[in-house]
């Protein structure tokens, strides 16, 4: 047998490991390399022989998925591993094809820490494949002999099983993911650990496989997204290996969502190792190491960290090993909960009030009324600063012209004579016995009346260069002074016509369309009597001729 301790091969009758010296039990010393006896009954005894090729020498053991036989393969005249699955967990023909190309994966892995897998095939719709037999013990064994000693494994005693493993779980991620990591599925050598089982995850239908690892109680090594049916990559097998530590250093793994305090068992444990180990089993895999050498990288620098002064350890029972923490669910971000969930400020939170006396003054509200018409450029209004601008204490109305000139202003003075020009212009109607003017008779006659000869417009002087002080000032439209534009004067429009004289002409012009029709008329009937002459009545002598 092998030593749990050192890995060394030891006697069966040795009381102690002459390697370590580490004392053996009775029941350790009885066990042997075989697995835990079945509790279920083996489909096929020794003699038998499967798929006419492999003859069954011993029945090694039950498992989740399946047995596990020693047995003779008669072509290649050698011992193997041979793993017969249960008919019921891949019943469809599709089944078994994508359980076929998963342990066909398994034939690339020739690494010294994998295990050989050498055939795979079919036989009464039982799913098989065989191995390279190994004689060995597994790690599960070797730390349920040391648990019956009481001991665990310390964080330095771990460190190159861990290389090991991680050695094998990089060549395996090349090909994808192991998928099926546990202790049982670990054999410990003299000088070396093999991993077996590579890919049966992903050979075997999700639910079926999970609800098979439930029944043997060690669901815990699988990862949740498996679990629920999540998208998968090698970081699963991280999930697994994260378990795998705890379970070396304290005996403890999660179970129905609680994560184990490592250092509650171990207090001389290095808190890095805590840290790794509760990143490691998150439940969201981008939370993980990306990689297995990443994960060895931060084990090995964890152990090599001086310890913080001051951590002591405790005398034997003066500490209880705490209750394990539940784990933390991943909540994706939220906006929304985290408003809901923020506590309210305090008073003393809350900003200082400003003093009123350090408010802006405002200025008294402004109406903006746009103009129509001309009104000088920008050129001509002379710039003002806004500290300039005065305020006045009555409310004014601002103009903006249309063309972005600078407004004007409105008083009461001008809004007054403004109105007064409205009135005036509503008082000019002509009444309908008003005499009529030349324009306005020049215009009922169709004829345009001689325009007045207008006086020359005044040239406009030209605007003044602006001062230096004007260059440097920054132009804003909105803070130009309002300039006050006195009212023009609105041209006086033609008198309308009047309703009897349009009337009059109206009626001259249809009685001159009916003259002129009945002329026309009486002088084409005129026409047409000459061209063509009535004819002369016959005589009396040219009647007696018929």
């Amino acid at each position: 047998m092998l030593c749990y301790r050192c890995g060394s091969n030891v006697p069966d009758n040795s009381e102690s490991c002459a390697t370590c010296g580490l004392k053996l039990t009775g029941a350790a010393a009885g066990s042997g390399t075989r697995r835990r006896g079945a509790s279920v009954e083996a489909p096929y005894k020794p003699g038998d022989v499967f798929a006419k090729r492999y003859a069954i020498r011993e029945v090694l053991g039950p498992g989740p998925v399946g047995h596990v036989f020693r047995a003779l393969d008669q072509e290649m005249d050698v011992e193997v591993a041979l793993k017969v699955i249960n008919p019921r967990l891949v019943q469809m023909p599709e089944e078994r094809t994508q359980f076929s190309f998963a342990l066909r994966q398994g034939k690339k892995l020739t690494h010294p820490h994998h295990v050989r897998v050498y055939e795979e095939g079919e036989e009464r719709n039982r799913p098989y494949f065989t191995t390279q037999l190994l004689e060995g013990m597994t790690l599960r064994r070797m730390m349920e002999q040391r648990a019956a000693q009481g001991q665990h494994f310390s964080a330095k005693e771990v460190a190159p099983l861990l290389a090991q493993l991680v050695e094998a779980l990089n060549t395996a991620h090349k090909y994808g993911p192991h998928s099926n990591l546990k202790p049982e599925n670990i054999i410990v050598l003299p000088d070396m650990l093999k991993v077996t089982d590579y890919g049966l995850a992903l050979g075997i239908p999700r639910l079926p496989f999970v609800q098979a690892q439930k029944v043997w109680r060690v669901a815990s090594y699988v990862a949740p997204e498996y679990a629920e049916g999540g998208e998968l990559d090698t970081r699963m097998d991280l999930y697994s290996l994260g378990v795998i530590l705890g379970e070396l250093l304290t005996g403890q793994t999660p179970e129905d969502g609680e994560v184990p305090e490592l250092q509650a068992h171990d207090p001389e444990l290095p808190p890095g190792v805590e840290a790794l180990y509760r990143r490691t089993i998150n439940a969201n895999p981008l939370a993980r190491p990306k990689t297995a050498s990443e994960f060895l990288a931060e084990f090995t620098a964890a152990l090599s960290r001086p310890r913080p002064p001051g951590a002591v350890k405790p005398a034997a029972g003066a500490q209880a090993p705490a209750a394990a923490r539940p784990r933390p669910k991943p909540v994706p971000f939220s906006l929304t909960a985290q408003l809901a969930t923020a506590s309210p400020l305090s008073s003393d939170m809350l900003p200082p009030p400003v003093p009123t006396a350090e408010l802006p003054a405002l200025a008294a509200p402004t109406i903006q009324v746009p103009v129509v018409g001309g009104s000088p450029t920008l050129e001509e209004v002379p710039k003002v600063t806004r500290q300039a601008v005065p305020v006045s204490g009555s409310p004014t109305l601002e103009v903006p012209r249309v063309d972005s000139g600078p407004t004007e202003l409105l008083t009461s003075e001008s809004i007054e004579q403004r109105l007064a020009s409205k009135a005036k212009e509503d008082a000019r109607t002509l009444a309908a016995t008003q005499p009529l003017d030349s324009a306005t008779l020049a215009a009922m006659m169709g004829r345009s009346p001689k325009p007045a000869s207008a006086p020359a417009p005044k040239p406009r002087p030209a605007p003044a260069p602006p001062t230096p002080a004007a260059r440097a000032e920054p132009r804003s439209e909105a803070h130009a002074a309002p300039v006050k534009v006195p009212p023009r004067s609105v041209p006086a429009t033609p008198a309308p016509r009047s309703r009897s004289s349009t009337v009059t002409l109206v009626l001259l012009t249809l009685a001159g369309l009916a003259l002129g029709a009945a002329g026309g008329y009486w002088l084409l009937l005129k026409i047409r009597q000459g061209a063509h002459p009535a004819p002369a009545a016959p005589t009396s002598s040219q009647g007696e001729t018929r």
